[in-house]
């Protein structure tokens, strides 16, 4: 779980760490990933990446929550009856930790990103969530999976 503040230092922190895990698994596998490596990358201290997040799993959480988030809220806009397009449009173009969430082996962290996501809009009355909801779930992680083994 990430502990991520509303202001404007932890906000800023936070997505340095995100960059930096983002540009190390352009170089190598998680597995080969440490704190200590994320924490160079990022500039930030070892006790700045504890206070935000407890594990590198948090921060691909994070990376993908924040990848989702973007990609919904411009879906927002976009015509439903090209919605398969623009999944994979967005994913291939834009969302570089999506897919290096999906090639660590995580992707039990796109759907719960996902679903995040898909909550907090339901809460907002913008959509129900429902079969169709769990669809775009659904939809979301093949199509980044299906990218990622291609």
């Amino acid at each position: 779980m990430y502990h991520i503040k509303n202001d404007k230092r932890c906000l800023n922190s936070a997505a340095r760490i995100g960059d930096a895990l983002r540009s190390l698994l352009d170089r190598k596998p998680l597995s080969e990933i440490t704190v200590t490596d994320i924490q160079k990358e990022s500039g930030t201290g070892r006790s700045t990446f504890y206070r935000l997040f407890d594990t590198t799993d948090d921060v691909l959480l994070y990376i993908a929550e924040e990848e989702f988030f973007d990609i919904i809220d411009r879906y927002r806009d976009a015509d439903w009856s090209v919605f398969t397009q623009f999944i994979i449009n967005s994913i291939m173009s834009e969302s570089r930790g999506l897919l290096n969430v999906a090639a660590s082996g995580k992707t039990h962290l796109l759907s719960k990103a996902l679903r995040k996501k898909l909550t907090q809009e339901a809460e907002k009355g913008s959509f129900e969530f429902d079969n169709t909801s769990r669809y775009i779930i659904a939809m979301f992680v093949g199509g980044c999976l299906s990218l990622v083994t291609a």
